[in-house]
């Protein structure tokens, strides 16, 4: 497998990762239930920055699927203008800890996910077999922007805005 198929598996994953935070405001909602009013469609883009200095845009559309509270299961399509992924994260809250693991189903690349968050922030570590990258989050409403710095693969960062659709 090539580094560079791996550029956007990656992204994905961290925005799953990231996918988990909630409003400032619903702050004693979210220590109960951090996947609470994540159920739904998702949609939206931004860019990403290659270790050659390349700058791509970016489109995502996410279905979210929240059961009990503690267990999050995302299908998230991603396209930039020179490709496409499919992806399948499943996320779970474990006593205020989030973990879970994401796979891309054509190139079939996987990886862990883990992180925490607090008052609509959340912070996460995404692994895959050739990367490392930090995730932070903010979401606001219906509203979910994205900060990614990545290590190994072709991609160095990302700035993604995802919108609620319904």
């Amino acid at each position: 497998m090539r580094v560079a198929t791996l550029k956007y598996p990656m992204l994905i994953a961290l925005l799953a990762a990231g996918s988990t935070a909630l409003p400032m405001d619903r702050a004693r909602a979210q220590a109960a239930d951090p996947f609470a009013g994540l159920s739904g469609t998702w949609a939206g883009d931004g860019s990403v920055r290659l270790a050659n200095g390349a700058v791509e845009r970016l489109r995502c559309q996410a279905t979210y699927a929240v059961a009990g509270g503690d267990t999050l299961d995302q299908s998230l399509r991603c396209s930039s203008d020179k490709d496409s992924f499919d992806f399948r994260i499943q996320l779970e809250n474990n006593g205020g800890a989030i973990l879970g693991n994401w796979n891309e189903l054509t190139r079939r690349v996987e990886g862990g996910v883990s992180g925490h968050g607090a008052k609509g922030v959340i912070q996460a570590v995404v692994r895959g077999q050739a990367f490392y990258a930090d995730v932070t989050v903010a979401t606001h409403g219906a509203q979910q922007s994205v900060d990614i710095r990545a290590q190994g693969g072709d991609l160095v960062a990302a700035s993604i805005v995802l919108r609620r659709e319904r």
